[in-house]
């Protein structure tokens, strides 16, 4: 019979999952972002705080990723370079500015420009790290950029800056 078919006794041990991978650039984040992680932390270790000591195999499998996520929240706040947002109107699109753009269709988006791990697009937040944040860093009202998308380049311009 193959060895693939057979059950090693291994305890119902689960082995400790990779760690999620970490971004090389700088960990720039907004004060909100930063709130909103450490937020999250604290409910990832209230939830392995609540499995600790269970013996069901899907509980030590939710422990596992628990673990991991909470390892990576770990290194990220602790990696953190808090961006305050900009008291003034800013005259330039910067690190936590919100960006509204307008296409060739007349087709208007709202962005904020946000750190790696905050970047949501359902709720209109991307990565400063992103093409299109990339394209718009410090540019102004009234600036036309073009933006690299994967289905090709795309004029848009700058019609508010907001901090």
């Amino acid at each position: 019979m193959s060895r693939a078919f057979v059950k090693e006794d291994n305890g119902d041990r689960l082995e400790s999952l990779p760690d999620r991978p970490i971004s090389s650039l700088p960990n720039y984040m907004t004060p909100n972002g930063h709130r909103a992680m450490h937020e999250q932390l604290v409910q990832l270790e209230r939830e392995l705080a609540a499995l600790k000591g269970s013996e069901e195999l899907s509980q030590k499998s939710r422990q596992a990723h628990l673990e991991r996520d909470i390892r990576y929240y770990l290194a990220r706040l602790q990696s953190a370079k808090l961006v305050e947002p900009p008291v003034h109107p800013p005259d330039q699109v910067r690190f936590g500015c919100t960006v509204t753009v307008v296409d060739a269709e007349k087709t208007e988006c709202r962005y904020q420009i946000v750190g790696e791990d905050e970047a949501d697009i359902k709720q209109h937040k991307i990565s400063w790290a992103s093409p299109l944040a990339r394209s718009l860093m410090n540019k102004q009202e009234g600036d036309t950029v073009l933006w690299q998308k994967p289905v090709g380049a795309v004029e848009i311009e700058i019609i508010r800056i907001e901090s």
